[in-house]
């Protein structure tokens, strides 16, 4: 994670107050019930003094988060200093306010901005993004794929650095919805996934995790399959050098099979080109055509054996390829998936390696130096 380790976040847990009225034991919230999708985090604050209920026993995970609920909740984990705070002269936050200090404390850190405040209002869920990333330190890799925060919203590195950190995956739809408003539940995930990785990648909406863990196929120990799963919709985050170093997002999906047994995979390149390409199973092999027109379906078949153990070589069109590795494990930012196969292949004196879920395909194309040029950041269940 692209996280400063010099501000003691965890150690400043012992030392919180709560923001929100009266104490209520996490257990006994009488409207956060055992199935909610942010009970764990929800407890894990409530239990370190973070964060309490109200005196009717609830916690009202639904109701909005203020500004001034977040400046007190930052400046409180981050053990601020709130002696003789110096005035940041915010035109709507007096002296007298309730969360002054916090508030004026916040925005001289540079957390939150300053000139109007609007304590009372509800933040949004950019606005949430640039006070984590900035308190605690958080950068981004430039990879952020939402499809409604282009690269020149005001937001996108503080957003981009909390995907990057695991700290938001968004929504499900593919969007972040960086104008809408939080509740408590969801800061309440927000707010446990900066202070503690255990807590990372869960759905936004929900925190219902959206990171399965995809189980390889119930082939015989050591064997493989390098195909795609029909049953998923997939998108990759990929990199290319012409033009400048950029990232695109390519989602693929299947749209049936053909007469001679291929599976036809629709491709949309940033939303700009689609292409078509064919995928099969063989006694053999695992085949597949390149990415042609979405007119045609066609073109050159490459071929990867279907069964291959550690150390096993094999040569096809010119390109020279090694099963170097196979992992219990391995975690994109889309799923931790079972049974990884890392394939090494060398072409034109160009070294790559890809990782091929078993039944899953594709999910990491990496550089000779360990760069990512192409990552599965998304599935989605369609059947």
């Amino acid at each position: 994670m692209k996280r400063m380790k010099t501000i003691g976040r965890i150690a400043a847990f012992t030392m919180m107050l709560a923001v929100f009225p009266n104490v209520t034991s996490a257990a006994s919230f009488t409207d956060v019930s055992a199935k909610h999708g942010a009970k764990q985090e929800i407890e894990y604050l409530v239990d370190k003094g973070v964060i309490k209920g109200f005196q009717d026993g609830t916690f009202k995970p639904q109701k909005e988060v203020t500004k001034a609920n977040v400046a007190t909740m930052l400046a409180r984990a981050l053990k601020l200093d709130l002696t003789n705070v110096k005035n940041p002269n915010l035109p709507d936050v007096p002296t007298t306010h309730t969360s002054y200090k916090e508030i004026a404390a916040v925005v001289n850190a540079g957390f939150m901005p300053g000139g109007e405040f609007k304590p009372y209002a509800a933040i949004t869920r950019g606005e949430m993004a640039r006070a984590i990333t900035n308190a605690f330190g958080l950068s981004g890799d430039g990879r952020v794929s939402f499809s409604d925060v282009n690269s020149q919203y005001w937001a996108y590195k503080y957003i981009d650095a909390l995907a990057t950190n695991g700290i938001t995956i968004g929504y499900e739809d593919g969007t972040f919805r960086p104008a809408a408003s939080l509740t408590r539940a969801q800061f309440s995930s927000f707010l446990a996934r900066a202070l503690d990785p255990a807590f990372v990648k869960k759905n936004d909406a929900s925190g219902v995790s959206t990171i399965p863990t995809v189980s390889a196929s119930k082939k015989p120990a050591g064997t493989v399959s390098f195909n795609f799963n029909e049953n998923y919709i997939y998108t990759y985050s990929t990199r290319t050098i012409a033009g400048g170093d950029q990232w695109h997002n390519e989602e693929m999906k299947a749209i049936g099979k053909n007469g001679d047994g291929w599976m036809v995979w629709e491709m949309n390149v940033a939303k700009k080109a689609t292409y078509k390409f064919q995928t099969r199973n063989t006694t053999n092999n695992f085949e597949y055509t390149l990415p042609q027109a979405a007119t045609s379906v066609g073109g050159h078949v490459y071929q990867l054996p279907y069964d291959a153990e550690i150390g096993s070589t094999w040569e096809h069109k010119g390109i020279s390829y090694k099963l170097v590795a196979i992992k219990n494990t391995h975690t994109t930012k889309a799923a931790t998936f079972k049974n990884v196969y890392v394939v090494e292949s060398i072409e034109n004196n160009k070294k790559m390696q890809t990782y091929y879920a078993n039944d899953f395909g594709e999910i990491l194309k990496l550089t000779a130096d360990g760069q990512v040029q192409r990552e599965l950041i998304r599935i989605k269940l369609v059947h």
